[in-house]
């Protein structure tokens, strides 16, 4: 049974310029390793096929009974991550994790806009999903050049007291697992 973690920050893009998002994938990859996560990559302004390309190979490194934790910061549309270069469906995000096995389980925290679309993506996945993102749908970019942004911020704190590999994730948590996406209570 292995850990693998996944990091995008993407600071520039078709919406504007972000002060967190950089330091956001480097601080939460420090502590996905501190809760026993191999990281397998930080992409720092990533072009979407480059993040694609990385999420293939996180996919095809995973086995049953593994977990994949993939971060993404930056902006978020209505159903997508924004790159620089292009915007990256979340349903195309999901269908890329449709190979997992099940008994795998996969964390994605969406420090983004719009994370309330996770809870309408229909995909039919055998790995179980949750996602973790701000319950505003405009998330908060940091005050100042190298600062976290408010969630990650207090995501990081709260995993540093709490969260453990394996135990469940923090309230707020929107879910989707097998039939399509759930919101957690």
């Amino acid at each position: 049974m292995s850990e693998i973690s996944l990091h995008a920050g993407v600071s520039r893009g078709v919406a504007g310029r972000l002060h967190s998002p950089a330091v956001d994938a480097r601080d939460l990859a420090a502590a996905a390793a501190a809760c026993g996560f191999g990281v397998q990559r930080v992409l720092i302004d990533p072009t979407a096929d480059e993040f694609v390309s990385e999420l293939r190979l996180a996919v095809t490194r995973v086995h049953r009974g593994d977990t994949l934790l993939i971060t993404f910061s930056g902006h978020g549309r209505n159903a997508s991550w924004c790159f620089f270069d292009r915007d990256l469906p979340l349903l195309e995000v999901c269908r890329l994790l449709v190979p997992l096995p099940p008994s795998v389980c996969v964390h994605i925290v969406a420090d983004a806009c719009h994370s309330e679309a996770w809870s309408a993506i229909d995909v039919p996945l055998r790995a179980e999903v949750t996602v973790i993102a701000p319950a505003e749908v405009h998330a908060r970019d940091g005050k100042g050049r190298n600062t976290r942004s408010p969630f990650t911020a207090a995501l990081i704190r709260e995993w540093m007291v709490t969260l453990s590999v394996g135990t469940p994730p923090p309230p707020g948590a929107r879910s989707c697992s097998g039939t399509g996406a759930r919101r957690r209570r």
